[in-house]
């Protein structure tokens, strides 16, 4: 199964952002590792080559021209021109035919040079190169299994000994022996892959990356003769020599290797001839693991202390630490009692979250030993390192003694960042509750972080992370609304400055806003937006969210009208501008008429949807509705009141066809299913339980038996919505789940309290004729009584 596989699920994670994380990924100066820093969800951080093999071949032979033409022009003639121009070219400088070439062609400075030095061996050398090439092409990323002309191949082969034979440059022999070495290597002819490499290039000492490429088809050839320890050897040798094709190389060695195999580690290193050449192994073997390679670490070190590899590996190492400990340690800080690791859930006992608490520690230890090494160049790295994994501990004494330590050291531009992000998010952990003064404090290093969040994708990370992880967790804890600002912020940075990213986020500031705060919590917030005497850090909330003043009012009278408290749900909607619900149809605009009379629960429009409310008219009409049947006098006009309280109080339930009164998104797998995993409001929006007393109410006061029988018929609606919906979660074998679900059905096709008395005393009133031949429920109720 080819590997690109592995980052094409849509739903996924996003791979870059999933886990909570303030160490950069780009803290260090060596280059062309970017594929392999950490990430849990794809088989690579990304899959392209560091760097250009087409490029590399192509500028080699600028030095072979003499400098007399640009990179650009070789790597034109090299890989884009067409062998027909390149034939006639030669034809014209052997056979003096006439040249006609296009003017790209016949301008190039690479052009130029073979007319005048009519070179045709080298020239010969690049046409039969693009003849090979079609044969040759294909990788590890491809879909589709490569179909090849072996036979095709097996004469190229042939000519190309031949033309190798008779070439007298060095240069050009190396050249024909790696083409010949890629057509034994494709057409599966290993053997003669190694002999030839034997033969042909071994001999040849002439400098050029061509010589790694062909020890590369020597290592290819190896591995499919099951000679793979071999193999990997050589492969993690190209890999740490250089970027040329530094992918392609670690794909290989991971198809040799077992890499969590510990003989199978000892068995490789133990080919190997130097200290450097185990140290880079072993570092290959770790770079593609999500376990704890500390002990790996420690080994590179001995070997080879200033092993790039080393600090790619320290940070992929600081990394893992954040995702399987820190980001779990947060989410249990804010009060969980279960976590998310990889798609699986753990409580404060899991073993692999103690682990690598544990690890948090040594990796402090091992940071410092590497400090102390004269012979270790990058200190600033560990010594960083040392100060996070500390913090990440919450070892926060020694976290402010290792980043103190740290400054007094040569620090890169990187690292300087690094610094001032570990600082600002040890300064904030160390304080128990953020205050004024703190806040005040706070705010040059939040707008430092903005700035750097401008250009640089990872700090943008960091800066929402701060606001939804460390900073909105400290306000929950004193219960203040700047929390949901905090989320707000990070909303907006996220907009701003994230690309293509949502990341382990959790759900956004509208979402806890129209979902999870109560009306007095929403009015807090509200007193602090609306506030005309803010500080500058609460300024900076303010005018860097993502919701607005007209979002808030909106909720709050909203979470009013939850709670059946219209005159002040009336206040807060009256606040909002008229413009407001233009702007998001979906979520505020009521389609259906909230008093009307319907039999069947429809979210259609229908006949009676001739008035259009807005939440602010509902809230005025059941506000007065409510004075209404307080005051009336005569029964009957009384009863009228509540029923059509009770109409507006169902239409907009979950059932009704105006639940966007209270709610801003339905679901049809949703229903009453318990306390436990109830919203604020959910109880009645599923369980229309104030609906159902309000039509008892007119049931009892009306006199008008056919008006009572329209009242019976919607408490049994209403008594219908208040069995508890089977959820999956709740059962543990999916056949007592099947079962539930079958004594749901069974039970809300009967009505044992009102249809039996409906039947019983109102079956001659047109309503119930109305009914009966509206409703299955009483249909089927009544059928089976006879």
């Amino acid at each position: 199964m080819p590997y690109n596989i592995i980052g094409c699920a849509s739903d996924d994670p996003d791979p870059y952002d999933y886990y909570v994380s303030f160490f950069n990924k780009n803290n260090t100066e060596v280059k062309g590792y970017e594929p392999f820093y950490y990430t849990n969800y794809r088989f690579l951080y990304h899959e392209e080559e560091p760097v250009s093999t087409s490029d590399i071949t192509s500028a080699e032979w600028v030095g072979y021209g003499s400098n007399s033409f640009t990179t650009k022009d070789a790597r034109a003639f090299i890989v884009d021109y067409a062998r027909k121009d390149l034939s006639n070219l030669y034809f014209h400088l052997e056979k003096s035919q006439p040249l006609q070439l296009p003017d790209s062609v016949n301008n190039n400075g690479m052009t130029k040079f073979f007319m005048t030095g009519k070179d045709l061996e080298a020239l010969g050398y690049i046409m039969y190169a693009k003849q090979v090439e079609p044969n040759v092409t294909g990788g590890w990323t491809s879909w589709d299994p490569i179909e090849r002309d072996t036979a095709k191949m097996g004469k190229l082969i042939k000519n190309g000994q031949q033309l190798h034979a008779v070439a007298k440059n060095n240069a050009i022999k190396l050249r024909f022996a790696y083409q010949v070495l890629r057509l034994a290597h494709y057409s599966k002819r290993y053997a003669e892959c190694l002999r030839l490499y034997d033969e042909l290039v071994k001999p040849n000492t002439t400098p050029s990356v061509l010589q790694d490429l062909c020890v590369g088809l020597k290592a290819g050839a190896l591995m499919r003769l099951d000679r793979k320890a071999e193999a990997a050897v050589i492969f993690s040798q190209l890999f740490s020599k250089s970027e040329l094709k530094r992918v392609s190389n670690y794909m290989s060695f991971d198809w040799c290797v077992k890499r969590f195999d510990e003989p199978n580690r000892n068995a490789c290193l133990a080919l190997c001839k130097t200290n450097e050449d185990k140290a880079n192994l072993l570092g290959l073997f770790a770079l593609g693991s999500n376990r704890d390679e500390l002990t790996a670490l420690k080994k590179i070190y001995q070997l080879s202390p200033n092993a790039a590899l080393l600090e790619i590996l320290t940070i992929r190492e600081m990394n893992k630490l954040e995702e399987y400990y820190f980001t779990p340690a947060l989410q249990f800080e804010k009060g969980a009692k279960q976590a998310s690791i990889n798609y699986n859930t753990i409580d404060r006992n899991d073993t692999t979250y103690i682990a690598f608490g544990k690890e948090t520690k040594e990796m402090v230890a091992f940071c410092q030993q590497a400090i102390s090494n004269k012979a270790v160049n990058n200190k600033g790295l560990y010594a960083l390192a040392a100060a996070h994994a500390a913090l990440i501990s919450g070892d926060y004494a020694n976290a402010r003694k290792l980043l103190d330590d740290a400054k007094k050291l040569k620090l890169t531009s990187k690292l300087q960042d690094q610094w001032a992000m570990s600082n600002l998010l040890l300064t904030i952990n160390t304080k128990e509750n953020i205050d004024v003064v703190f806040e005040k404090q706070l705010l040059p290093s939040l707008k430092w972080l903005e700035k750097k969040a401008a250009t640089d994708e990872e700090y943008a990370r960091f800066y929402r992370r701060l606001f939804t992880d460390v900073l909105s967790a400290k306000y929950k804890k004193t219960s203040n609304a700047k929390e949901v600002l905090c989320i707000g912020v990070a909303d907006w940075i996220n907009k701003e400055y994230v690309k293509d990213g949502w990341g382990y986020f959790g759900p956004g500031a509208l979402t806890i806003l129209r979902y999870q705060m109560t009306a007095p919590q929403v009015e807090q917030l509200i007193q602090l937006v609306e506030s005309k005497k803010l500080s500058d850090f609460e300024q900076y909330l303010v005018t860097h969210n993502s919701f607005s003043k007209d979002d808030v009012n909106d909720v709050a009278g909203t979470t009013w009208l939850r709670q059946f408290d219209f005159a002040t749900a009336e206040k807060w909607f009256a606040k909002v501008s008229p413009a407001y619900y233009k702007q998001d149809p979906y979520t505020t605009y009521l389609a259906g008429n909230p008093f009307a009379d319907l039999i069947e629960d429809t979210h259609a429009p229908t006949k009676q949807d001739t008035v259009k409310y807005t939440k602010l008219s509902f809230a005025r009409k059941m506000w007065g509705l409510e004075q209404e049947a307080k005051t009336m006098k005569e029964p009957d006009r009384q009863a009228k009141a509540y029923y059509e309280l009770a109409k507006g109080l169902y239409q907009m339930s979950y059932w009704g066809n105006s639940w966007l009164l209270v709610h801003y998104d339905w679901s049809g797998n949703d229903g009453l299913h318990g306390a436990n995993d109830l919203q604020p409001g959910d109880k009645e929006y599923y369980g229309v339980y104030k609906a159902e007393e309000y039509y008892k109410k007119a049931f009892d006061l009306s006199t008008d038996k056919n008006f009572k029988a329209r009242c019976l018929f919607m408490m049994a609606k209403c008594d219908q919505k208040q069995i508890p919906v089977p959820s999956y979660s709740q059962y543990k074998d999916y056949s007592d789940y099947e079962n539930a679900q079958k004594i749901y059905s069974k039970n809300i096709m009967t009505n044992k309290e009102r249809f039996p008395i409906l039947a019983k005393e109102y079956s001659t009133t047109a309503f119930y004729k109305q009914a009966f031949n509206t409703c299955s429920y009483l249909k089927d109720f009544v059928t089976k009584k006879k």
